[in-house]
């Protein structure tokens, strides 16, 4: 073997070793345009309009929309009509730019790699009645990691104000930060010269995600330090910020980031309408045919015999009366 066969073998076999474990590759979903899709009456062969109609992917996945109607089709990010729309004679969707696949034949097939979190509806552009959705939430680790996404090694996070006269210690529980949990922020502040805790001691602290402070309060540390409890709303990068500490112009920044809580990801996924069948169509004819027909049975019967109850309850009235 070579020397340059073996200086790029060793090569490759760093460059791999180096990859960050969270950089994992994204996967790929699929998503079928069934037969007879393109189809807006209740007859459909489809019962969806899309199999399935709404997936949940992680960030950084790609989908893949395959074509198995025998009409053409287009996959287009925004908002189609619903069939209240449809009957009232609109056929235009409203495209939000995000995505769109243009026009792809029957059997061709459309990728897409999601690049952002959140809940992305898509139509058809041709067919606008035909309504989807992809779910992408950021993947979340199984350990706590800092804005940048670079795993944090070891609780609690050592922090030093700008000339080394204070030492802060944070911790959080649970590591792992979800939306909608409520989370446990422990600080204690050492002189970094003795590692003697510092208590009772001052601090202003606050919460700021995406340049907006969410939290803010003066406090002071009792024995051993002091906690404040959190509950995010949102995901993303935060940071947790403790100044003026012992009432000086010292202070320290540490950072985190808050993951889209799975449960919540699943209560805002979407109801996308499905392509009736004709076993719903009959469904629909018990409830909105049923009822009418039963009020012209009751109007007959009551015009045939009315007279005739009617005659009934009054003797039996005048009889209660009489006795």
């Amino acid at each position: 073997m070579s020397r340059s066969v073996i200086v790029l073998y060793v090569s490759l076999v760093i460059l791999f070793i180096s990859i960050p474990a969270h950089a994992a590759f994204g996967e790929n979903k699929t998503i079928t345009i069934p037969l007879g899709a393109s189809n807006p009456h209740f007859e459909t062969e489809a019962k969806f309009w899309y199999l399935p109609p709404v997936v949940t992917i992680n960030n950084g996945d790609t989908v893949t929309w395959i074509n198995s109607d025998n009409e053409i089709h287009t996959v287009t990010s925004g908002k189609g009509v619903d069939r209240g729309q449809f009957a009232q004679g609109k056929m235009n969707g409203t495209s939000d730019g995000y995505f769109d696949s243009g026009p792809f034949k029957p059997k061709d097939s459309w990728s897409f790699t999601f690049d952002k979190p959140g809940t992305f509806y898509y139509f058809c552009t041709i067919h606008p009645w035909m309504n989807g959705a992809v779910v992408v939430s950021n993947a979340i680790p199984d350990f706590a990691t800092d804005a940048q996404g670079n795993k944090i090694e070891k609780f609690p996070v050592i922090q030093y104000s700008q000339g080394r006269e204070i030492e802060a210690d944070l911790t959080w529980e649970p590591h792992v930060i979800l939306t909608g949990e409520k989370i446990t922020f422990i600080f204690q502040f050492y002189d970094p010269q003795n590692s003697k805790i510092l208590s009772p001691i001052e601090y202003h602290y606050s919460i700021v995600q995406n340049g907006t402070e969410l939290f803010s309060a003066d406090g002071a540390t009792q024995f051993s330090g002091d906690y404040k409890y959190f509950i995010f709303k949102n995901p993303g990068p935060v940071e947790i910020k403790l100044e003026k500490i012992g009432g000086t112009d010292l202070s320290v920044v540490y950072s985190t980031i808050v993951f889209q809580n799975p449960s919540e990801v699943k209560t805002d996924i979407p109801i996308i309408q499905p392509a009736r069948n004709i076993f719903l169509s009959q469904e629909l004819q018990t409830v909105f045919i049923g009822p009418p027909i039963a009020l012209l049975v009751f109007i007959v019967i009551w015009a045939k015999w009315g007279d005739k109850f009617r005659k009934k309850s009054r003797n039996i009235t005048e009889k209660k009366s009489a006795i």
